[in-house]
């Protein structure tokens, strides 16, 4: 705390108006006024008389009681001292980062019982319950839900969210689509490709086995009615905890 605002809350402890301490230590209402807004200090004997009236020590006015203290240290410990103050503003600059970034988090509502594979297929149903997870990014979406597997590394990975606007249609060759297989009740998301009696979905991961083979082959679906696309990825993030 500065002086003014440590001079104010003395004043304040003590039931004094500004006008009554002016008063008592023999300055005008308007010099003391200064000194609360930070635009003055007051001369050293005005200062003696104010910390009488007031039961406080100057060190307390100025934010430097430690000052006597620190003096009085060995040079060692205070070194130690030094660190150890280093040490809790840093702890406090942190705080201050989580609660900043907490103040900025936008919830989104996630399908518990929901999951896009990022692999062989995921489990789909229109039944689910949803779960609150935050991010430090706004995105209009329609659907949000978490990615299983890893086929679709480095650019989406297991645990994130994906955030989906609905489409029912491909408009970008190779765009990331989350797509329904409904005849055998699974969901993907992957890169997606429109062909003439099917639907090439293909994983970003390009990884081989020991054999040369691809781990995460293409997958083809049938173009016809058991074939949903669900929408477009628009968006994935990994989920930051927020501190209540």
């Amino acid at each position: 705390m500065k002086f003014s605002e440590r001079l104010k809350k003395a004043r304040k402890d003590k039931g004094y108006t500004q006008e009554q301490l002016a008063k008592i230590i023999g300055v005008s209402k308007q010099a003391y006024r200064l000194y609360e807004q930070d635009r003055g200090t007051p001369r050293e004997k005005v200062l003696d008389s104010l910390c009488e009236i007031l039961d406080v020590d100057s060190h307390y006015l100025f934010n430097t009681e430690i000052l006597p203290f620190y003096q009085e240290l060995s040079e060692p410990h205070q070194v130690e001292a030094v660190e150890f103050t280093k040490n809790k503003l840093k702890e406090q600059n942190e705080e201050q980062k989580i609660i900043s970034l907490n103040n900025s988090l936008t919830p989104y509502e996630v399908e518990e019982e929901q999951a896009l594979s990022a692999g062989y297929g995921e489990g789909y149903t229109q039944e689910y319950g949803k779960e609150v997870v935050y991010w430090n990014k706004q995105v209009k979406h329609d659907r949000a839900i978490i990615i299983r597997g890893n086929s679709m590394e480095p650019d989406y990975h297991y645990g994130q969210i994906a955030l989906i606007r609905y489409q029912n249609c491909v408009d970008v060759p190779g765009g990331i689509y989350a797509v329904d297989d409904i005849e055998r009740g699974l969901a993907y998301i992957k890169s997606v490709y429109m062909e003439d009696e099917i639907i090439r979905l293909v994983s970003l991961n390009d990884e081989e086995d020991f054999e040369g083979n691809r781990l995460f082959p293409d997958i083809l679906l049938p173009r016809n009615e058991n074939t949903r696309i669900i929408g477009k990825v628009i968006a994935a993030f990994t989920p930051i905890e927020k501190n209540f």
